[in-house]
C-alpha cells in the first residue's frame, strides 16, 4: 500500500469476469438473434404488390416511365451484361422493379432521384393501395434531374435490367 493509505480509501477496481467459451457463445447468440430479427422486420416491411391495378401501372409505363428510362440511357453505348433478369408474375416483377429502382447496388447508389424513379414511385403509389415506398425529396430530385451526370457502367447495367423487367411486366397478362 502507498504510504498513508488504507485499504478503505483506495479506489476499488471492478472485477472483470474472465472471457470463457460460454460468454463468447452467449454474445454470439444474442448478436445472431438481433440480426435475425432485423432480417425478419425487413421481410415484413416489404410491400406485397398483389392488390395493385396492373392495367394502370402498365399504362404509366407505356406513357411515361418508358420514355424516362430511354432518356436515362440515351447517348450511351450498348453494353453487354452477364445475366438475364427474370420475374415470374406481375407482383414479382414489381417487387424486383422496386428493389432495383430504390435500393443501391455496389458501384451504383440507388437511382431513386432520377426521373424514371420518381415516375415509378408515383405510378406505384397511384395503383397500389397503401403503397408508400421510399421517401423522395422532390425539390432536390428535380434539381438533380436537370444536372447531366456521367453515368457509371454499373448504373447503366441496373437501368438495363429495369427496362427488361418493365418489358416483361408489360407482356404478362
Amino acid at each position: 500500500l502507498p504510504k498513508g493509505s488504507t485499504p478503505e480509501n483506495l479506489p476499488s477496481t471492478p472485477e472483470v469476469p474472465p472471457v470463457t467459451l460460454s460468454t463468447t457463445f452467449k454474445f454470439s447468440e444474442v448478436l445472431f438473434r438481433k440480426i435475425f430479427i432485423l432480417q425478419l422486420v425487413g421481410l415484413v416491411l416489404t410491400y406485397n404488390f398483389t392488390d395493385c391495378d396492373f392495367k394502370k401501372i402498365k399504362e404509366s409505363y407505356r406513357n411515361i416511365i418508358y420514355q424516362e428510362l430511354n432518356n436515362y440511357t440515351k447517348g450511351t453505348k450498348a453494353i453487354d451484361f452477364d445475366h438475364f433478369v427474370y420475374c415470374e408474375d406481375q407482383p414479382d416483377c414489381l417487387s424486383k422493379i422496386q428493389s432495383l429502382t430504390f435500393e443501391g447496388r455496389p458501384g451504383c447508389a440507388a437511382p431513386a432521384r432520377e426521373a424514371f424513379a420518381v415516375r415509378t414511385h408515383a405510378a406505384l403509389a397511384a395503383a397500389c393501395p397503401g403503397y408508400r415506398g421510399p421517401q423522395i425529396n422532390n425539390t432536390q430530385t428535380m434539381r438533380k434531374i436537370r444536372k447531366r451526370q456521367i453515368k457509371r457502367k454499373e448504373c447503366l447495367e441496373q437501368v438495363t435490367y429495369l427496362k427488361e423487367l418493365w418489358q416483361r411486366l408489360s407482356r404478362i397478362s
